[in-house]
């Protein structure tokens, strides 16, 4: 009498993640029950770049919330990808003067009463 081997694995056909953003490609290894993963096992995993590789290949089947890794270029020129970048003004010269509205005084604590006096003039005598 044979025995059956066991279950066997759900397969999922591998989705092409070749030229989105990191984020994007995460996301869409989610959707087809996959985990992106970067190529180095110790490290944070990117979240700029656009992917330029994988492994498996697009198409391919691979186990329900097996791994595709994922390597990615920096740039891509999409919005947010700028970089650090130095500011193009330099600052303002060190004896320039600013005017600035003066600081709003902070509101009392809770609790508190905040008592106005009306304070009337005084009229002087005239012609002394």
């Amino acid at each position: 009498m044979a025995s059956s081997p066991g279950p066997q694995p759900y397969l999922v056909t591998v989705p092409d993640l070749i030229g989105l953003s990191a984020q994007q490609a995460r996301d869409f290894a989610r959707r087809a029950q996959l985990i992106a993963v970067g190529p180095d096992p110790d490290a944070l995993p990117s979240v700029h770049g656009v992917v330029s590789g994988q492994s498996p290949a697009a198409g391919s089947l691979a186990a329900r919330w097996s791994s595709v890794v994922i390597w990615t270029l920096r740039g891509g020129g999409g919005p947010g990808d700028a970089g650090v970048r130095e500011p193009r003004n330099p600052n303002p010269p060190p004896l320039a003067v600013s005017v600035h509205d003066p600081e709003p005084l902070p509101d009392p604590p809770m609790g508190h009463v905040t008592v106005e006096v009306a304070v009337e003039p005084v009229e002087e005598p005239a012609g002394e």
